[in-house]
């Protein structure tokens, strides 16, 4: 009688009532369970195909590359010129598959989608009967000494790829977590960073102060005096800064009056000028439209995108072609975003009533938190309410009020506190760091009587920071 074979393995099989069956058990079971078990081979052939392949051989009870445990893959004639597939027989099977071929390996069978093994990695296997899978998809509890892993998907949200240390956060990615430092990093560079500080014109006391008189200075009308002169504290972080400011004093006017009289004082607020250049906020992509009447000075235009982040209270504006930029700068009045149309429009002072500088699409804008001005100029905040009759003084803010009088005409005047609106500070083109401002008061413009005591001056400076 004949030896007979399985089908899997290939094991021998002697017949029922065989004699010197012996060899039969040691060499065709025997020997090819232990290389079902622990066997080891190693391929080395490819074909020129690509994908590059490579058929496990089989073979009825003697040594085959289909029967061994574990396969080590190589390529030390460079047969492989991408990828290559490693074809095994379609009965169950487990195998250990050790990838150094320098290519990834798809493990399969002739017909069926397999498992692609990338070069340097070794993976546990199942071949069952019609395609090759995995052997371990899930696990109760797992535990590891060090994990590498391509992604990580959990049971709901989204896939992870990496654990990044980005103390910027700057790759805004959907699939990467961040370490405790670079967390710790953004945060402590991201925020709001506040002083505040209170000018006293000490400089000015005499020596009729007793006690702990207020100490002032008494402004004239039509002078002017510099009431504070101090840094905005910014950083290679900075976005933006805010300043709020509140001054301190009596208004009062020169003269007598029989009546109530207007007094009034116009505040400057100026900053230095650090570069004398301008960033672009793109092309003009809704042309000018002229602002209230025939005569009026005031245009709008828009640019795609929200580009309020690079304008604020000093900023100025020209055509990206002018030579030298800024030789036809416009002052902006104001910027806002709508995300609707996700444009920003922009309203600012002609200088005349004819044409504007966008009567057309497509011109490129650049923008000025300095003016164009040349560095170590100083640059006046517009003024937060436009007034035709004093725009040639440069103001930003306007304290005024009607003065009481006595019986005999004089001023009765009383101390109170001005609080003006916040104006926003963007670095200028010379880039970050501190920027040198200065708070000018200029008495009487309008009322030509007007006059003013300054006693402090209350600066508050916010430090908007980004990574």
């Amino acid at each position: 009688m004949s030896t007979t074979y399985t089908t899997g393995l290939k094991l021998g099989k002697p017949a029922s009532g065989d004699t010197g069956w012996g060899n039969v058990v040691n060499n065709e079971v025997t020997t090819m369970i232990e290389e079902a078990i622990a066997g080891h081979k190693t391929i080395n052939t490819w074909s020129a195909d690509t994908p590059a392949v490579h058929t496990l051989t089989t073979a009825d009870g003697s040594t085959s590359e289909a029967r061994a445990a574990i396969l080590t893959l190589t390529d030390t004639t460079s047969d492989i010129s991408s990828v290559a597939n490693l074809i095994v027989p379609d009965s169950s099977k487990l195998y250990a598959i050790i990838n150094t071929t320098g290519h990834t390996v798809t493990v399969k069978t002739a017909s069926g989608s397999g498992i692609a093994v990338p070069t340097g990695q070794q993976i546990n296997v199942a071949c069952n009967g019609t395609n090759v899978v995995e052997q371990d998809t899930y696990s109760v509890a797992l535990a590891a000494a060090q994990g590498t892993i391509d992604s990580l998907v959990l049971a709901s949200g989204a896939t992870v790829t990496e654990i990044a240390d980005e103390d910027t956060m700057s790759s805004n990615s959907a699939t990467k977590l961040a370490t405790q430092q670079s967390i710790k990093a953004y945060v402590d560079t991201t925020g709001s960073l506040r002083r505040s500080e209170r000018f006293y014109p000490w400089a000015s006391a005499g020596s009729g102060i007793n006690g702990t008189q207020p100490v002032s200075i008494s402004i004239a009308n039509d002078a002017t005096a510099t009431v504070g002169t101090f840094d905005l504290y910014g950083n290679s972080r900075t976005v933006f800064q805010e300043l709020d400011l509140s001054i301190t004093g009596s208004l009062s006017f020169s003269g007598t009056s029989s009546i109530p009289a207007l007094s009034d004082c116009q505040v400057r607020v100026q900053r230095k000028s650090k570069g004398t250049g301008g960033v672009s906020i793109g092309a003009c992509t809704v042309a000018d439209a002229k602002v209230g009447g025939t005569n009026s000075y005031w245009y709008s235009f828009g640019v795609n995108g929200d580009q309020t982040g690079k304008i604020d209270a000093f900023s100025w504006l020209d055509v990206a072609t002018s030579d030298p930029i800024g030789t036809y700068k416009r002052k902006i009045q104001s910027a806002t975003y709508d995300d609707a149309t996700d444009k920003t429009t922009i309203v600012y002072d002609n200088g005349s009533s004819g044409q504007g500088k966008f009567s057309s699409t497509g011109s490129t804008v650049q923008v000025s938190s300095s003016g164009f001005e040349s560095v170590g100029n100083w640059v006046t905040a517009v003024p937060f309410v436009p007034d035709q009759s004093t725009e040639g003084l440069n103001e930003t803010f306007t304290m005024s009020r009607f003065v009481h009088v006595n019986s005999s005409g004089n001023p009765l005047t009383t101390q109170e506190t001005f609080v003006f609106p916040t104006l926003k500070v963007v670095p200028d083109s010379g880039g970050a760091g501190n920027i040198e401002m200065r708070v000018q008061v200029l008495c009487g413009p309008v009322s030509n009587i007007g006059s003013f005591t300054f006693n402090v001056m209350q600066v508050d400076q916010t430090n908007i920071t980004r990574p």
